[in-house]
């Protein structure tokens, strides 16, 4: 008896459709204002649908690389390769996508602190530093398109194959990404 009405309860989702959440709602909506000639409404619809998808998505990173020079968002020379001397100052770009917004007078502040550990390719933790920096945003909205850059100089390790590991934790939600960056030690 239990069998069946769990085949009928399997059965009857797949059946019915699927609810759409806040961002397909929102989507929907701004395109049916678009098409329909409201410019303004559609935009306003849209901007929901990014936010709701901004809320909801994990804390993540749509670019993350070694950088030779950065000058703001998008702005940056990414390095020709992930092969450097001792010495040498490793300079990582990124940019977070989906931390949390904290209203402050006047606006909104977001943070993440940083945390980094370099490590052989077999888990041999060779340096770490937690909260190694905290990273903040301010603005009278939320801002979206933001860059962040960590820099600092290579210790002296012996030449081989390394892997950076970057973990940032939102400090305005529970949301924590980690990234590895594969480097080399040259002679």
């Amino acid at each position: 008896m239990a069998a069946a009405a769990c085949c009928a309860a399997l059965y009857c989702g797949f059946l019915l459709p699927a609810q759409a959440g806040p961002v397909a709602d929102q989507a929907t909506l701004a395109e049916t204002l678009l098409d329909r000639g409201y410019g303004a409404a559609a935009l306003s619809a849209f901007d929901k649908a990014a936010a709701a998808f901004w809320e909801a998505s994990p804390l993540q990173l749509r670019t993350v690389l070694f950088a030779d020079k950065v000058e703001g968002y998008a702005d940056y020379t990414p390095r020709g390769n992930s092969v450097f001397r001792n010495s040498d100052t490793l300079r990582i770009y990124f940019e977070p996508v989906g931390f949390a917004f904290r209203p402050e007078a006047g606006g909104f502040t977001s943070a993440l602190a940083a945390d980094l550990q370099i490590r052989t390719p077999g888990g041999l933790i060779l340096a770490t530093s937690e909260d190694f920096g905290r990273l903040q945003w301010q603005g009278r909205s939320k801002m979206h398109e933001v860059h962040a850059t960590i820099e600092f100089p290579l210790p002296d390790f012996k030449p081989g194959e390394y892997q950076l590991l970057l973990t940032l934790r939102d400090e305005g939600s529970p949301k924590t990404t980690t990234v590895t960056l594969p480097f080399s030690v040259a002679e």
